[in-house]
C-alpha cells in the first residue's frame, strides 16, 4: 500500500481550480466578517442623532461585539477540532449574517447590545477558522502571502462599510445601511455550505480517508492508485496522541504568549480607531463624508500592507516582517499627533498607518497558522483571536474615555503609539527566543 503526506499533494507549484475556490471563498468571508464587524462604527454618528443618546451609552453597543468575538474564538477553536472547520465556519457566518439584520430592527440600545453580542461570537469564530482551512489548503512557498491576501478581505470589508456609510447613510438611514450589511453573508453561508471543502487535515486526523481522498484527487486533477493510505507531516504525526490544548499550553507556550500579547495590543489600538475613529473625528470638526471616507482609508492601507507583508514573509523571516511594521506604525502614531490639523497629511498618515498597523494585524493570523502544525492549529490560531479580544474590548471602552479625558486629536494618536510600541516589543522576544532555540539544537546536533 502506497503511504501519501497530504501536503505534498497540496505544496503544488500551480494552484488548482478548488484552492483558488477555498481562497476566493475565504476572501468573502474575510470580507463579510469586516464589513458586519466596523459598519456599526460608521452609523455611529447618525445612530447617536436619532436616538439622541450620549457617547457613553453607546459604548456598551459597540463594545459588545467585541466581547461576543472574545468567546466566539476562545470556543471555536476546540469546536474546529472535533466537529470540522467547515461546520464552524458556516453556522457562525449564518449567526453573524442574521444578527447583524436584526441589529437594523432594534429599538433600544439593550436590544442592539444584545443583538451585537451574538453578532460577535459569531464574527469571532469564523475568522481564526476560515484563516486556517485557508492556510490548509495553500502551498508553502505561498502560504503567508494568499492567506495574508485573502485576510485582506476583512479590511477591504471595513473599508467598503465606510463607503456604504458615507454615500447611503445620509439618505437611507442607519438601519437600512446595517439591513444590508447583513443579507450579503447571509447569501454566503448558502455558498458556503454547498462549495467549500473539509480541511483535509482535520479529515485525514479523523481517519476520514475517502473524504480526503476525494479533495485530494481534485487538487491534482487525476485518481489515486487503488490501494492508497494518508498521512500528516512526520512532525505533526509525532503530536498526534497530545491533545490540542496541550500542544498550545505545552511546547508552543512562549510564542503563544508573545503572539497573545502581540494582538492583544495590536487589537486595542485597531478597535479603538475603527469603532470611535467617525465619532472622534466629528467631534474634531469633520463632516459626514469626510470622517466616513477618512475612517474607510485606515483599513484600507490594511489591504496594501498586508498584501506586501504576505509576499516579504514568504521570503524571509515571517516573524521580523511584522514586528518591524509595529515599529514603522509606532513612530508614525507620533508624526500623525503633530499634523493632525492639516487634512491632507493626516489623511496621508491615516492610510500610512492602516497599511502598516491594520496589515500587521491582518497578517497576525498567517503568521500563527504557520507557526502551529495541522494537530493544533484550530486552537492555537483562534485562542489568539480570542485573547486578542480582549485588547479590542478595552479599546472599545478607552474611545468612550477619550470624551471624558477630553485629549486632543494630536493627544489621541501619542496615547495609541504605546500599545504599538508593546507589540513590537512581543514579537522581538518571540524571536529572541527562537533563536536562542535554534542555536541549542545545532550545537546538540554537533555533540551528537
Amino acid at each position: 500500500m502506497q503511504t501519501i503526506d497530504i501536503n505534498r499533494v497540496i505544496d503544488r507549484d500551480k494552484l488548482s481550480p478548488l484552492q483558488w475556490l477555498v481562497f476566493l471563498l475565504g476572501f468573502l468571508v474575510f470580507f463579510c466578517d469586516g464589513l458586519d464587524t466596523g459598519i456599526i462604527g460608521f452609523v455611529a454618528p447618525s445612530l447617536l442623532d436619532d436616538w439622541g443618546i450620549t457617547k457613553p451609552q453607546l459604548a456598551p453597543v459597540l463594545s459588545a461585539a467585541l466581547v461576543g468575538m472574545s468567546i466566539g474564538a476562545i470556543v471555536s477553536g476546540p469546536l474546529a477540532d472535533k466537529f470540522g472547520r467547515k461546520k464552524v465556519i458556516v453556522t457562525t457566518t449564518l449567526i453573524f449574517a442574521i444578527f447583524t439584520v436584526l441589529c437594523g430592527f432594534a429599538t433600544s440600545t439593550q436590544d442592539l447590545t444584545i443583538y451585537r453580542f451574538i453578532t460577535g461570537i459569531g464574527l469571532g469564530a469564523a475568522m481564526p477558522n476560515i484563516s486556517t482551512i485557508v492556510s490548509e489548503y495553500m502551498p508553502n512557498k505561498r502560504k503567508a502571502f494568499l492567506t495574508g491576501l485573502a485576510g485582506c478581505g476583512f479590511m477591504l470589508g471595513i473599508s467598503c462599510g465606510g463607503v456604504l456609510s458615507a454615500f447611503l447613510l445620509e439618505n437611507l438611514g442607519w438601519a437600512k445601511v446595517i439591513i444590508i450589511g447583513g443579507v450579503i453573508p447571509v447569501l454566503l453561508a448558502v455558498i458556503l455550505m454547498l462549495k467549500l471543502p473539509e480541511s483535509t487535515q482535520y479529515l485525514v486526523k479523523k481517519n476520514q480517508h475517502q473524504q480526503a481522498r476525494y479533495i485530494l484527487e481534485k487538487i491534482q486533477g487525476q485518481a489515486f492508485s487503488e490501494n492508497v493510505q494518508f498521512k500528516l507531516a512526520t512532525t505533526e504525526n509525532n503530536l498526534s496522541d497530545e491533545s490540542p490544548v496541550k500542544q498550545v499550553l505545552g511546547k508552543y507556550l512562549w510564542g503563544s504568549s508573545m503572539l497573545w500579547l502581540c494582538c492583544f495590543m495590536s487589537l486595542l489600538v485597531f478597535y479603538l480607531l475603527t469603532s470611535w475613529m467617525p465619532t472622534i473625528l466629528k467631534t474634531a470638526g469633520f463632516t459626514t463624508q469626510q470622517f466616513s471616507l477618512i475612517a474607510a482609508i485606515f483599513p484600507f492601507g490594511g489591504v496594501i500592507g498586508a498584501t506586501v507583508m504576505g509576499y516579504y514573509m514568504d521570503r524571509t523571516n515571517p516573524t521580523n516582517v511584522i514586528k518591524y511594521s509595529y515599529f514603522i506604525a509606532f513612530l508614525l502614531f507620533i508624526l500623525t499627533g503633530f499634523v493632525s490639523s492639516n487634512i491632507l497629511l493626516f489623511g496621508i498618515s491615516i492610510f500610512m498607518i492602516g497599511a502598516l498597523l491594520a496589515g500587521a494585524q491582518s497578517s497576525l493570523l498567517p503568521l500563527s497558522a504557520m507557526f502551529y502544525p495541522s494537530t493544533c492549529r484550530a486552537v492555537g490560531v483562534s485562542w489568539m483571536h480570542g485573547i486578542g479580544r480582549v485588547g479590542a474590548i478595552l479599546g472599545a471602552f478607552f474611545g468612550s474615555l477619550i470624551f471624558t479625558f477630553e485629549l486632543s486629536l494630536s493627544g489621541i494618536f501619542y496615547v495609541l503609539a504605546i500599545p504599538t510600541l508593546i507589540s513590537f516589543i512581543a514579537l522581538s522576544l518571540k524571536v529572541m527566543v527562537e533563536k536562542s532555540k535554534s542555536k541549542q539544537q545545532i550545537k546538540s546536533q554537533e555533540l551528537a
